[in-house]
């Protein structure tokens, strides 16, 4: 690979690109993830997931530094669980968005403080679906419940890095698109028919590869980044060099200038490799 000695910051999806589907880092990726770190390449997860969300694996994971969470709207350090930065949706637009989805057909939790807050039926709609799959130890450790989200953004100074929204169909959801336009300044992920993630506008996993990127005094041109979901594109876009994972949407490997193998075949960490002495 001709960037071989260029690179100098990996930022890598979690699931779905540095994880494998039961939500583990293959065999030996811990080993290179060491060995990148000793010779100056350092790997930052780069997630939608809050920080209460990121897996045990990562967290005991002593070469890693910084996380970025909630696509982009935090930089956490990964000694300090502190925010080194922060785009967050402000209250009274929160609880505008509030207002909309209520009006809904859909459920709906808010990220902030690291964590998502479902109210209880959101919550026991979780435990229905995912109790016994791979996803349980993850939408477990990063939920808390409220008993009114309404509540919760009555304190005037809190603020939301995202909210997750589960519409009813893909009608459901254009309703919901129309309006988050009116309330202006925002933007959505789409995930597959139903799914939106709501963000301030400028927030996104590419944006905050940036703007670590300055803190560290590294130029954008000596990162590399892996993906594999929409949520993933303008991380793709941003990083001077942007692979796709092999279980990528068709969408993402166009962008990609690699393809790497799949997330359960140590895509990411088989491409590090390739990278080091």
């Amino acid at each position: 690979m001709n960037e071989k000695k260029h690179i100098k910051l990996i930022g890598a999806d979690l699931d779905g690109t540095l994880l494998n589907d039961d939500k583990q880092l293959c065999d030996g990726a811990a080993a290179t993830i060491a060995k990148a770190k000793a010779q100056g390449v350092q790997l930052v997860p780069v997630t939608g997931r809050p920080l209460k969300g990121i897996p045990s694996c990562i967290r005991e994971l002593k070469e890693i530094d910084y996380y970025i969470c909630s696509n982009g709207a935090q930089i956490i350090d990964a000694k300090t669980g502190k925010s080194l930065y922060s785009f967050t949706i402000d209250n009274a637009r929160c609880r505008q968005i509030i207002t909309a989805l209520r009006a809904l057909d859909c459920r709906f939790e808010p990220f902030t403080d690291g964590v998502g807050y479902a109210e209880p039926d959101v919550y026991e709609y979780y435990k229905r679906t995912f109790t016994g799959t791979p996803l349980a130890d993850y939408v477990f450790s990063s939920r808390k419940v409220t008993d009114s989200i309404e509540a919760l953004y009555a304190e005037p100074t809190r603020t939301a890095d995202e909210f997750f929204v589960n519409c009813a169909d893909k009608a459901v959801r254009d309703e919901l698109i129309r309006a988050m336009n009116a309330i202006g300044n925002l933007q959505y992920c789409l995930l597959g028919d139903r799914f939106a993630e709501i963000t301030n506008r400028g927030t996104d996993k590419g944006e905050a590869l940036a703007v670590l990127c300055r803190h560290l005094n590294i130029d954008i041109s000596e990162t590399m980044a892996f993906g594999d979901g929409e949520n993933d594109l303008l991380l793709l876009e941003k990083a001077g060099v942007a692979v796709a994972m092999g279980n990528a949407f068709p969408s993402i490997k166009e962008k990609a200038a690699v393809i790497a193998d799949t997330n359960n075949h140590n895509g990411v960490c088989n491409i590090i490799e390739t990278l080091l002495d």
